[in-house]
């Protein structure tokens, strides 16, 4: 049987990561334990997957995108889409090598991001759609390999997070319906405890509370950011409030609005004549709904761009890890009626 890097770690009493920078002669690690790691891995007759040297970072012309929870995803929409044309688009104009990879819980408690990228050649790699109880989540702290995370902050010295003010976006989009004369708002939320969740709620109390607003617990719909789950839980909630609870739906993302939208259609319900709906995002099959939904515009294709960009950077010494916040923009279009 062959051995594995695993074996070489376990057997040296070192982790994976210090097995990989042993073989890649990092200055970090002693000449005592490279040395003993050496031997053991000769020992065990262990072959790395790929020349060690060129397993080096600072050699390295392969970065990748990671996606978290992919496989426990529904569906593939825009968001991941636009989000990799950037990352891509950057490493075109860089002529770097990218790949992408799939990863779950499962997944990460099987193989360290850094095992990852010591047998795929990957100097360092976006990661999207990491939640805060992924095994990921606590290690990467640790990490010695760069890695940039999308709305997800993490920590570590080797750690970037790119992100949006979710908090001021939010409070951007629910004081637009405020101004157009809606005081009974709903808001359809995204997966309880996720980051961006908490700071979009916090936006959204932050500008009712500014106006003198309540948002009663029983006109907060909880979903996994899904549109289905949207569909079917504002249906529900529409037939216990009826014509005479609220006058709009404030959803955490665009899926979510169109979701919101099929089901207010389902109820027979015109948007926005009987009820106004907006997204967040600026996914582009937003542009293309009926009605077209006034959303907050990410720039995700920028946000993955300026994260390959960042994690580059990083590679080559040029900056240090570091939170960016990008820009937003609230893009008003056809879906919410002045009241």
């Amino acid at each position: 049987m062959t051995a594995t890097i695993q074996d070489v770690a376990r057997a040296a009493g070192v982790s994976v990561g210090t097995v990989s920078r042993a073989m890649n002669d990092y200055s970090d690690i002693s000449a005592k334990t490279r040395e003993r790691i050496l031997e053991v891995a000769k020992e065990m007759n262990y072959r790395p997957n790929l020349v060690a040297k060129s397993l080096s970072s600072k050699h390295s012309r392969s970065i990748a995108v990671i996606l978290s929870g992919f496989l426990e995803d529904v569906m593939f929409n825009d968001f991941e889409t636009m989000l990799m044309k950037g990352c891509y688009q950057f490493a075109i104009e860089h002529d770097l090598d990218i790949s992408m990879y799939v990863i779950n819980t499962k997944t990460q408690t099987e193989k360290s991001y850094e095992q990852l990228c010591y047998e795929h050649n990957i100097a360092g790699a976006v990661i999207f759609g990491l939640k805060n109880t992924d095994p990921y989540f606590k290690s990467l702290e640790e990490s010695n390999k760069p890695c940039v995370t999308i709305d997800v902050e993490v920590g570590g010295e080797n750690v970037s997070n790119v992100t949006n003010d979710h908090v001021a976006a939010f409070d951007e989009l629910t004081q637009y319906l405020i101004d157009q004369g809606h005081k009974r708002i709903a808001l359809v939320s995204g997966r309880k405890n996720a980051a961006v969740t908490v700071q979009r709620f916090e936006g959204a109390m932050n500008a009712m509370k500014r106006n003198g607003l309540e948002l009663p617990k029983e006109w907060v719909i909880y979903t996994n950011f899904l549109k289905d789950e949207a569909d079917s839980e504002v249906e529900k909630f529409l037939k216990e409030h009826g014509e005479a609870g609220v006058t709009a739906f404030l959803c955490m993302s665009d899926m979510l609005a169109i979701g919101t939208i099929e089901a207010l259609k389902k109820s027979g319900y015109r948007v926005p004549d009987d009820y106004s709906v907006v997204g967040y995002d600026g996914i582009y099959v937003t542009e293309h709904t009926d009605p077209k939904i006034t959303t907050v515009d990410q720039n995700i294709k920028d946000k993955g761009y300026e994260a390959a960009h960042l994690l580059y950077d990083m590679i080559e010494g040029i900056r240090p890890a570091q939170d960016l916040i990008l820009p937003h923009s609230l893009v008003i279009r056809d879906s919410v009626k002045k009241v």
